[in-house]
């Protein structure tokens, strides 16, 4: 079974994707792209993935179907996964999450670069079962390696709040922004609060916003670079 290249609305620096663990995610997600897929079978650890060549020279968004670190996911699974990506030191790998704090369990390397979403400061659990923002923020306060934020899909937000969190977890080298690809009637901000959000954030960081934000920020200098 061959490595998988990137492909739809994948982040830029992303090459392959690789998806050791499938199945149905414990956050459930109302917005959750991967239930497009019919991904809902029980989680599990895919043995045939276990055996793909890693390769070299790519950039390795794992787990990019699932959350590898949420709480259902054993342990010993982690531990398989990323032991398997030892055996290609010639490749970076994306680990993305919702649930730092129990990312602080475990070892990175320099070729590991941790990326956790948040979509809002704001809670809302009608939306998802995945940890609120202010734990996620928690966790970053104790996280003392360079990571990324991404804010997809983004919805109605504090700006001066929200930029105070990262503001006292650490800013991230780089954030993503992105909005509901799939037209699920989230609650979401306005062009002003978007603007004064990125302004701030561009001060700070790099800021790369995704093609799928144009239908709430129709034009920005940002569309096809980054910004900070």
């Amino acid at each position: 079974m061959p490595l998988k290249k990137a492909s739809g609305n994948m982040y830029d620096f992303i090459t392959h994707t690789w998806n050791p663990v499938r199945g149905k995610c414990w956050y459930d997600c109302s917005y959750c792209y991967v239930k497009r897929w019919g991904e809902q079978s029980h989680i599990h650890l895919d043995k045939g993935e276990m055996k793909v060549d890693l390769g070299e020279g790519n950039y390795i968004f794992v787990c990019s179907g699932c959350d590898l670190f949420a709480s259902d996911v054993p342990s010993d699974w982690i531990y398989s996964v990323m032991e398997r990506t030892r055996f290609f030191p010639k490749n970076l790998y994306l680990w993305h999450t919702k649930n730092p704090a129990r990312v602080l369990n475990y070892h990175f390397s320099n070729r590991d670069m941790l990326c956790v979403t948040i979509e809002s400061n704001r809670e809302y659990p009608r939306y998802s079962k995945a940890p609120q923002p202010w734990a996620r923020f928690k966790a970053l306060e104790e996280w003392k390696h360079p990571y990324k934020l991404t804010i997809e899909p983004v919805m109605t937000f504090d700006a001066d709040v929200f930029l105070g969190r990262m503001s006292v977890a650490g800013f991230p080298v780089q954030v993503n922004i992105g909005a509901d690809s799939g037209r699920n009637n989230l609650p979401e901000p306005s062009r002003e609060e978007l603007i004064k959000l990125i302004n701030g954030l561009a001060r700070r960081t790099k800021v790369h916003l995704k093609k799928n934000l144009r239908r709430l920020l129709p034009e920005h200098e940002l569309y096809g670079g980054e910004c900070g």
